[in-house]
C-alpha cells in the first residue's frame, strides 16, 4: 500500500480542532468567560442565557478591560496576559493562561466583545466562524461586555449531539454556582429570558455566600478543623471548608464542591477520601455537603492537564488526600450523631405535635444552633454545648403582640400561672423474660430485608452469630446516657427500652454491629498474627507475586507472615480474626490496595477498620433473632461504653425516640 502525504493543515482547520477541545457545550463557554472575567478583577458579574445558550449568551462584568489596541489581538489564539515566558507554566495563579478561549469560542458562533478600561474610550469586535471584524468605538460603562450568538450553527455534527436546551441551562447554573463559592468577594447575577436564575451580592464573610447558594441547610454545615499533629506535618496544603453532620446527605455527590487555591475541580478524585473520613457514620450510598478549598503552592498543581482545565494534577496526591480524611475524621470527632426523634416516620409525626404554644419571642428571637443541638443532646443524655453570646441584639416584641399570647387578670396586668408540679414517671420493668410480646406468634414476623439492606449486610450471613452474654464486656463510660430499662423484644427484631422519660425503639442487629466494631477496632490481640499449623499456598500469579516482593515488610506489618518456598509464596501466619477462605480473599484484595502506589490512605489503620467492619456485620444478631431479659441488658450496658451509641457501621440508625410527653399530648392526656 502506497503511504499517504503528509499536509500541513490551514488555519481555519486548526481552529475548529481547538475549538472542539476547548468548547465542548454552552455551560464551558460560561466557564471561560467567568474565569477571564474574575481574572480581570471584577466584582459583579452579570450572565444572560437564552435557550440553554444556543441562541445567545452575554456575560458583563467591571473589571479592568482590554485596552482598544488589544482587542483584535484578544482574539487570536494562543494570545494572552496571563503568561510571559515557559517558566510561569509551573506556578499559574490566573484561573486562565492559554489564550484560546475566545479564539475558539469566535470558530463556532458569532462572538462580540465590547470593552472599556478605567479612563480609556469603549471599544468593540466581532468574530464570526473564525473572521474577525476591524475595531470599532461605543459608548459603554468601564469593564467588559462579551456576546456569544448562534452556538455551533456552523457545525451540525457538534450541534447534533448538545442536549435540551434545560439540560445546558441546569449546567450552566452549576459553573456560574462553583465560581460563586469560590469567589464569594465577587456578585453573580445569573438569568434567562423568562426568570432570574440566582443573583447573590459580593461579600466578605464566606458563610453569607453559603446561605445565598444552599439556602437554610448552610446553617447545619460544620467547619472543617486540621488535627493538631498536621499543623506541624511536612508539606504546606491546608484544607479548609465546610462539611454536613452524618444525618444530612444526599443520594449523589452533586452537593460536593472541591476547590484548589479557589479554582473550582472536578470532585471525583477526591469523593473516595471524603467518604473516608466519615468513616462508618455514612451510610452507604449517601453523599454528604461539602465546599472545601485546598491551599498549596501554585508550583505543586499543574492545571495544564486538561483541554477544559476542569481537572488538575498535584504532585503530592497521596499526602493531600490524607490530610484531607484527617481533617473530616477530626471534625466529626466533636459531632455527635443524635438518635432519630418520631418526626422520621410519617406514621408517627402526629407524636411530635402539640408541644405547646411558643411565645411571641420565639418567633422574633429563632433558637441557635447550640440550643437546638441542646435541646436534642439532653433528651439523649449527650453532653450540652455552652452557647456563645449573641451576636445579634434582642429583637422585643410590642405591647400588644405580648398582650395577645398571654392571660391577663382583671386589672389589665399578666395573671399568674398556676404552677404545674413534675409528675414523677414510674419505671416499667419486665417481670418475665420472655422474648416476644405477649399473645404474638413465636414464628418471625419481621419483613424480610430490602434488596439493598441485603447488600449492606451481605457478611452478616456468614460465620458463627457471637450472642452479646458470650462477648467481653466494654470498658470504661465514655456518654451520658440515662439509665436503660429493656422492657421486651418485638418481632425479635427490636428492643424497646425505657430510658427515663423516653421510649427507645433500638434495632438489636445495628446497635450490636456497632458495639462488635468499637471491641474489635481498640482490641489489640485480635490484631495479632496467629502462627498456622501449616503454611497456606497462596497460588499467585506473577503481577501478585511481585508486589509481594515489594511489599514483603509492610505485609508483615499487616500481620501476614510470609516465606518463598520453591518459588512458592506461603502464609505462615494471619491476624486472628481472619479464618479459612477469608484470608486469601482479604489477601487478595489487600494486594490490589498496594498496587495503587502504596498511598499512605492503605496504612495499617485502614486495614483494621476494614477487618473490624467486615467482622463486626458478620458476627452480630440478626433480626429474628430471639434475645432474653439479661441478652438486653448487656446490649444497652454495652450501649453506655461507646462514643457514637446512635448509628451502626453502615451509618444506619440504631434507635428512635419517643418522649413520653409525646405519647401524652397524643392520647389526650394534657390539659
Amino acid at each position: 500500500m502506497k503511504p499517504k502525504k503528509i499536509r500541513q493543515l490551514d488555519d481555519a482547520t486548526i481552529g475548529f480542532i481547538a475549538a472542539g477541545e476547548v468548547v465542548e457545550r454552552p455551560a464551558q463557554v460560561v466557564k471561560e468567560l467567568v474565569e477571564n472575567s474574575l481574572d480581570a478583577g471584577s466584582t459583579a458579574i452579570v450572565i444572560t442565557v437564552e435557550r440553554g445558550g444556543f441562541d445567545r449568551l452575554t456575560v458583563e462584568d467591571n473589571g479592568s478591560g482590554i485596552e482598544h489596541s488589544d482587542l483584535s489581538l484578544a482574539l487570536d489564539r494562543h494570545a494572552t496576559s496571563k503568561l510571559r515566558s515557559k517558566e510561569d507554566l509551573a506556578s499559574i495563579v490566573s484561573l486562565g493562561f492559554r489564550g484560546e478561549a475566545l479564539a475558539s469560542i469566535g470558530m463556532v458562533s458569532k462572538l462580540q466583545i465590547s470593552s472599556k478600561p478605567d479612563g480609556d474610550q469603549g471599544a468593540t469586535i466581532t468574530m464570526e466562524d473564525g473572521r474577525k471584524s476591524g475595531v470599532e468605538p461605543i459608548g459603554m460603562a468601564q469593564g467588559t461586555v462579551i456576546s456569544v450568538e448562534h452556538l455551533f450553527q456552523n457545525t451540525p455534527a457538534r450541534l447534533a449531539f448538545q442536549r435540551r436546551a434545560e439540560t445546558e441551562t441546569a449546567r450552566i447554573v452549576d459553573v456560574v454556582v462553583d465560581h460563586a463559592l469560590a469567589h464569594p468577594e465577587c456578585g453573580f447575577h445569573l438569568k434567562t429570558e423568562r426568570r432570574t436564575l440566582l443573583n447573590v451580592p459580593g461579600t466578605d464573610n464566606m458563610l453569607d455566600r453559603l446561605y445565598d447558594i444552599m439556602g437554610a441547610q448552610a446553617t447545619e454545615l460544620v467547619p472543617l478543623s486540621q488535627p493538631i499533629e498536621d499543623e506541624e506535618a511536612p508539606g504546606q496544603e491546608r484544607w479548609s471548608g465546610w462539611i454536613s453532620t452524618p444525618d444530612i446527605t444526599r443520594g449523589k455527590g452533586d452537593d460536593i464542591h472541591v476547590l484548589i487555591n479557589n479554582r473550582p475541580v472536578a470532585a471525583g478524585p477526591f469523593l473516595q477520601a471524603i467518604r473516608r473520613g466519615y468513616k462508618t457514620r455514612l451510610m452507604q450510598g449517601r453523599h454528604p455537603l461539602a465546599v472545601v478549598n485546598l491551599e498549596c503552592p501554585p508550583d505543586e498543581v499543574d492545571v495544564n492537564v486538561h483541554p477544559t482545565k476542569r481537572e488538575v494534577r498535584l504532585r503530592h496526591s497521596w499526602r493531600v488526600l490524607e490530610r484531607l480524611e484527617r481533617a473530616i475524621a477530626h471534625t466529626l470527632e466533636t459531632v455527635p450523631t443524635e438518635p432519630d426523634a418520631t418526626g422520621g416516620i410519617p406514621g408517627l409525626q402526629g407524636l411530635s405535635s402539640g408541644q405547646g404554644i411558643k411565645p411571641v419571642e420565639t418567633y422574633l428571637n429563632p433558637q441557635t444552633k447550640n440550643e437546638e443541638v441542646n435541646r436534642f443532646s439532653s433528651a439523649a443524655g449527650l453532653p450540652v454545648i455552652d452557647a456563645p453570646p449573641p451576636s445579634q441584639p434582642v429583637v422585643k416584641p410590642p405591647a400588644w403582640a405580648v398582650a395577645a399570647g398571654k392571660q391577663l387578670n382583671l386589672v389589665g396586668h399578666e395573671a399568674e400561672e398556676e404552677k404545674v408540679e413534675p409528675k414523677e414517671r414510674p419505671v416499667s420493668a419486665s417481670p418475665l423474660g420472655q422474648s416476644v410480646l405477649p399473645e404474638m406468634e413465636t414464628a418471625p414476623v419481621s419483613a424480610p430485608l430490602s434488596s439493598a439492606e441485603r447488600d449492606l449486610h451481605r457478611h452478616a450471613g456468614c460465620g458463627h452469630t457471637a450472642r452479646p452474654s458470650d462477648e467481653e464486656p466494654l470498658e470504661g463510660e465514655l456518654n451520658e446516657l440515662p439509665h436503660m430499662e429493656p422492657l421486651a423484644q418485638f418481632a425479635d427484631s427490636y428492643i424497646l427500652v425505657q430510658a427515663e422519660d423516653e421510649l427507645l425503639l433500638i434495632d438489636q442487629h445495628a446497635l450490636h454491629e456497632r458495639v462488635r466494631y468499637e471491641r474489635l477496632r481498640h482490641s489489640g490481640q485480635a490484631w495479632e498474627p496467629q502462627q498456622r499449623l501449616s503454611p497456606l499456598e497462596l497460588n499467585l500469579d506473577a503481577r501478585q507475586s511481585a508486589l509481594v516482593d515489594a511489599h514483603h515488610k509492610r505485609l508483615n506489618e499487616l500481620g501476614f507472615h510470609l516465606k518463598e518456598i520453591n518459588g512458592s509464596w506461603m502464609l505462615t501466619a494471619s491476624p486472628q480474626l481472619l479464618e479459612g477462605e477469608e484470608i486469601r480473599r482479604f489477601f487478595l484484595d489487600l494486594l490490589q490496595d498496594l498496587a495503587q502506589d502504596g498511598g499512605p490512605l492503605e496504612t495499617l489503620e485502614s486495614k483494621k477498620d476494614h477487618i473490624a467492619f467486615m467482622n463486626a456485620c458478620r458476627g452480630s444478631v440478626k433480626a429474628n433473632d430471639t434475645l432474653t431479659l439479661p441478652e438486653m441488658r448487656r446490649l444497652l450496658d454495652d450501649m453506655r461504653r461507646i462514643p457514637n451509641p446512635w448509628a451502626c457501621v453502615h451509618g444506619r440508625p440504631t434507635s428512635l425516640r419517643i418522649s413520653i410527653d409525646s405519647l401524652d399530648h397524643h392520647f389526650g392526656r394534657h390539659g
